[in-house]
């Protein structure tokens, strides 16, 4: 039977920091064949020394994270400071790979997967993957993920550090930046997924019918801008930088239900040219291509992430890996601590433990996708 234990810090020394979130994780794993390890910015100038404390105190250098703009661990959470999340594992068969140059070198990480997965995913897998998302090439990295994971679950977060720009990820004795750190999972009994989304649509699907890359000039057949305001509505309308904010566009993926939650991305608005009455998203569209405006707004986003977690039905989960969009957390919810509570009553004494990342990986109408302003828990079961 394999085992897990979460341990959770926000010391300011990185040596008793690692030390006290290690400590945790291994009385609750009761032993460690690998681990996830996620830091605060704060903790930056003492990466090294924290990784090696943690190496000595779960007696294994398979440690894969990186560093985060906060993280989440044992019911608690921290953002921007120095706050350490550490999530040991024992029992499961657990692979770390490390890509060291991921920009252009995306074949690298195929191959890496291939090997880690034995030539063959199942759908038992969990992958996780941490990258630096100034080195994501989304399209390349997701066709790799395509190729190589098959019925895996692939979930993950881009690294940040809000403080100094300059994020940071490791795997094993690597640290770097420009990289990609992996872990692939296997041996669990079964594994769940939720993805929470923090958007209402507030228009039907709509057509793109005159675009000129990046810019969309018109929607059903209107200036694209002016549908855009419509959905902002006063006093947002009128203010477009401050809109571009919460009125974001939705591009859908679940045929299905593709206004669900789940069943679209989230994509910013990448600028507006109100002389061509037009607005650019950071998402390449095609004439004919259907988009929706969502507004992003805290009320929904709770409503969606109770949903979620109900929806995850209620056995107790052998651990949980939370993966969250950076622009959540207090300053988006207006209290803190409010995710890391409701996976708490959610699961108990179950070790959940994660990050707050610059982007998520995570499901999407059956395909792994680079995910914004989202929440994507993974859990394994016994």
């Amino acid at each position: 039977m394999w085992s897990a234990g979460a341990g959770f810090s926000i010391e300011a020394d990185a040596t008793a920091a690692a030390r006290e979130a290690a400590e945790q994780a291994l009385a609750g794993a009761g032993g460690a064949d690998a681990a996830l390890v996620f830091t605060g910015p704060r903790h930056r100038p003492a990466v090294a020394t924290l990784l090696s404390e943690v190496a000595s105190v779960l007696g294994t250098s398979n440690i894969v994270g990186g560093l985060a703009h906060g993280v989440i661990a044992s019911g608690r959470e921290s953002e921007g400071g120095f706050g350490v999340s550490v999530m040991a594992v024992r029992g499961l068969d657990a692979a770390p790979f490390w890509v060291p140059e991921l920009a252009g070198n995306e074949d690298a990480l195929e191959h890496e997967l291939h090997v880690r997965l034995g030539g063959e995913a199942r759908a038992g897998d969990l992958v996780v993957l941490i990258p630096d998302p100034a080195a994501l090439d989304p399209e390349a990295v997701l066709e790799s993920v395509a190729m190589s994971c098959g019925p895996a679950l692939v979930v993950g977060a881009g690294a940040g550090d809000p403080v100094n720009a300059a994020p940071l990820v490791w795997s094993g004795g690597e640290v770097g930046s420009g990289a990609l750190a992996g872990l692939v999972l296997r041996g669990a009994r079964a594994r769940r997924v939720g993805v929470t989304q923090a958007c209402r649509p507030v228009t039907p699907l709509l057509t793109v019918t005159r675009v000129s890359a990046p810019w969309i000039l018109e929607i059903d057949g209107r200036p694209a801008l002016d549908v855009y305001r419509e959905a902002a509505r006063a006093p947002l309308a009128d203010d477009l930088s401050r809109a571009a904010a919460f009125v974001l566009a939705a591009v859908p993926r679940d045929p299905g239900a593709p206004l669900d939650p789940g069943g679209y991305l989230v994509r910013n608005i990448g600028g507006f040219a109100p002389d061509a009455n037009a607005f650019a998203i950071s998402e390449p569209l095609a004439k004919g291509d259907r988009i929706a405006l969502v507004h992003r707004e805290p009320e929904t986003a709770r409503d969606d992430l109770r949903a979620m977690l109900d929806g995850l039905g209620d056995t107790t989960p052998g651990l949980g890996l939370y993966f969250d969009c950076c622009a959540r957390g207090a300053g988006f919810f207006g209290v803190p601590g409010l995710e890391s509570a409701y996976l708490e009553r959610a699961f108990g004494e179950a070790p959940v433990a994660g990050m707050f990342g610059s982007c998520e990986l995570g499901p999407i109408g059956g395909r792994t996708e680079l995910l914004t302003y989202t929440g994507v828990l993974a859990l394994l079961d016994r």
